[in-house]
């Protein structure tokens, strides 16, 4: 995700039709998202998806899970 990519981002996730009846909208606002992607502090990556011919169709997180070992 580029930074040029934060207003259709904010958007989609501001917008229940996005995400569908199991998850509830974000209601972020774009400078809010913005400070998150200039200082990320999960260490997690957003990607946008786009089709060959650059239409972008939706966006997925990688992000690491920290779980401390069982004893």
């Amino acid at each position: 995700m580029e930074k040029e990519d934060l207003p259709l981002l904010s958007d989609w996730m501001n917008n229940s039709k996005f995400y569908g009846e199991y998850f509830s909208p974000m209601s972020r606002t774009r400078t809010e998202m913005e400070k998150t992607l200039e200082n990320n502090p999960l260490e997690y990556t957003t990607f946008i998806v786009e089709k060959k011919d650059g239409t972008k169709v939706g966006a997925m997180v990688h992000f690491t899970i920290f779980v401390e070992p069982c004893r």
